[in-house]
């Protein structure tokens, strides 16, 4: 059997697994009555039909027992360990669904019938059956637990594994640029400076961004690494202006959150002009809040939409919003000749409970 069938929160699974069981359980109780009533009462021809009808009238109180149990009593009580409560309710739906089994009984089938089923009010049937549900029930839900957690321990070695494979390559590739480094010094030192400053930033996204927050000093100190490379890219034919303050140790900020807006500039505009290209970062701190303004040029194939809806400004605004949310304003300003980028965003401060090696 197809195991869906089983465990498929799909309609039509799960109308074609009640069905399935209650043609059983009719199957059973209609043959084990038929059954017993021949043995004491000696065969008789209309046996079989009042074995079914039989079924027929404990059907109401089993079907109040068997959901009230599968679909609110054991999901909100006896599986949260509310066991107390979850008895009291028990006790009440095995009231209601006696009472169930007198009104079906009284209401369609002659007085005999009448009498004779509602001795016991057909508890020991609805009792059965339902106990046969829970035990499904319990069996699905310790198996659908045993899967997720199975699950999650593979998820677990699996993450373990990928995090052995980052901590060797980044040691490879560090051990590399080193050497590459040591040789460049002796041929260009504008080569060697270039390769340490991409070995810095290469560290830094690897190891320091891991942190939910860094010194605002780190952040600039990363994207003044990543301008020195790309300013060497791009020789004299940029026109750069940049502002960035100091003594900014006591403010913390997010990794990585500024430099998608510098990556940008690049992109969009140093990049895709031949000639005249320029950028213009100007950023200030009052007290603890950051505001920066970044402008470049942008040349006439480049339309507005291009930039509003590339990666890295639609991943500023989603980290901004789960991070800053109600402390930011990003604004971006699109003009014929030019972008124009501005954020004012409100920092958290070190606190005498952080320490200068904590966020280091």
């Amino acid at each position: 059997m197809d195991i869906s069938f089983v465990f498929s929160n799909d309609i039509k699974f799960r109308l074609a697994r009640h069905a399935a069981f209650w043609i059983v359980m009719f199957a059973y109780q209609g043959g084990v009555d038929f059954f017993v009533t021949s043995f004491v009462e000696g065969p008789r021809y209309n046996v079989l039909k009042e074995a079914f009808q039989l079924v027929i009238v404990y059907l109401p109180g089993q079907l109040v027992l068997v959901y009230g149990l599968l679909y609110f009593i054991l999901p909100n009580f006896f599986l949260k360990s509310r066991y107390f409560s979850g008895i009291l309710l028990l006790i009440l739906f095995c009231g209601l669904a006696g009472y169930a089994n007198w009104l079906s009984n009284r209401l369609f089938f002659n007085e005999a019938m009448f009498l004779g089923a509602s001795r016991s009010l057909g508890m020991h049937r609805i009792l059965g059956v339902a106990g046969f549900a829970a035990c499904i029930k319990f069996m699905k839900y310790y198996y659908e637990k045993k899967s997720i957690s199975d699950l999650l321990e593979r998820e677990k070695l699996k993450a373990e594994l990928q995090s052995l494979k980052a901590q060797i390559h980044p040691h490879f590739l560090f051990n590399t640029l080193n050497n590459i480094y040591s040789i460049t010094q002796n041929i260009s030192m504008e080569a060697s400076d270039m390769i340490l400053r991409l070995s810095a930033l290469l560290r830094y996204i690897l190891y320091e961004c891991n942190k939910p927050e860094i010194k605002l000093s780190q952040e600039f100190k990363i994207i003044n690494d990543y301008i020195s490379l790309e300013s060497i890219r791009y020789s004299k034919n940029l026109d750069l202006k940049i502002r960035l303050p100091e003594n900014t140790d006591r403010l913390l900020i997010a990794p990585l959150l500024l430099l998608p807006l510098i990556e940008n500039c690049f992109k969009h505009g140093a990049s895709k002009m031949m000639d005249n290209s320029w950028i213009n970062i100007q950023a200030d701190v009052r007290e603890n809040i950051l505001n920066i303004k970044l402008i470049n040029g942008k040349p006439d194939h480049v339309t507005s939409d291009q930039v509003h809806n590339g990666i890295g400004l639609s991943n500023v605004r989603k980290r901004l919003e789960l991070l800053y949310p109600g402390l930011y304003d990003l604004k971006i300003l699109p003009e014929a000749d030019l972008f124009v980028v501005a954020l004012r965003l409100e920092l958290h401060t070190i606190t005498s409970l952080q320490t200068n090696e904590q966020i280091a």
